[in-house]
């Protein structure tokens, strides 16, 4: 353990800097500013501008503040239910019943045209009853 001890006694320690290059070489890192890593969108003004009015109204107005979040909580959850709910009634539209209504509509107007029949087109059948003559049975076919 005695690595675990700071150098307080052995004034006569070498620093592990100075094992590696003269003093007079070393490279020192430059006190100040180093310059912002912000992308080309990041260093506009405008957009700096924007920040700036966002942390000195918003962040600092807890109306205005809450008032930001609640608005982004309801935007943020009717893009996603429109989204998913959109894709949902996209891919399932011919299962509603609009679509039945529609469809339902379309056969009023194309469906073909049935012929109605009256109690005149059944003549035959219902003339000979009611003169008492019973009609033939077996149809066609010759006797012997």
């Amino acid at each position: 353990m005695p690595h675990l001890i700071p150098n307080l006694f052995e004034k006569s320690y070498t620093p592990y800097t100075a094992k590696l290059a003269p003093k007079n070489l070393w490279s020192r890192p430059a006190l100040g500013r180093k310059p912002q890593k912000v992308s080309r969108l990041g260093a506009d003004p405008t957009w700096k501008a924007m920040w700036r009015l966002i942390r000195s109204w918003v962040c600092h107005n807890h109306k205005v503040y809450y008032t930001v979040s609640i608005f982004w909580a309801f935007a943020v959850y009717q893009v996603w239910w429109h989204t998913l709910v959109g894709y949902y009634r996209q891919r399932n539209a011919h299962r509603s019943i609009e679509f039945a209504i529609q469809k339902e509509a379309e056969w009023e107007i194309n469906k073909p045209k049935e012929e109605e029949y009256d109690d005149e087109d059944y003549g035959d059948e219902a003339g000979a009853a009611a003169e008492g003559e019973a009609p033939a049975e077996g149809g066609d076919e010759e006797e012997e």
